[in-house]
């Protein structure tokens, strides 16, 4: 796996995790725009990794958001994982 990501790779990171459990329409834009990217075999499983410790999170009762939020979240895993 290639150790050095793109700063945009990066900043796709950041998005990421920014909109991690957030209820707002802002989770769909996200997801939606990772899943046009290419990206690095080694970005992917960052975003699949904090994705799934989201999902699987104790911490509340609604890890992805909302019902929408959670929909947009678990289709960029599937993209992901493909």
């Amino acid at each position: 796996m290639n150790e050095f990501m793109t700063d945009e790779e990066q900043i796709y990171i950041s998005a990421v995790r920014y909109g991690i459990g957030r209820k707002t329409y802002i989770t769909s834009v996200i997801a939606n725009f990772m899943m046009k990217q290419e990206l690095s075999e080694k970005c992917k499983f960052i975003m699949i990794r904090d994705i799934e410790n989201e999902r699987d999170s104790k911490l509340s009762d609604k890890p992805l958001g909302d019902e929408c939020d959670k929909k947009s979240w678990l289709a960029l895993l599937e993209y992901l994982k493909k």
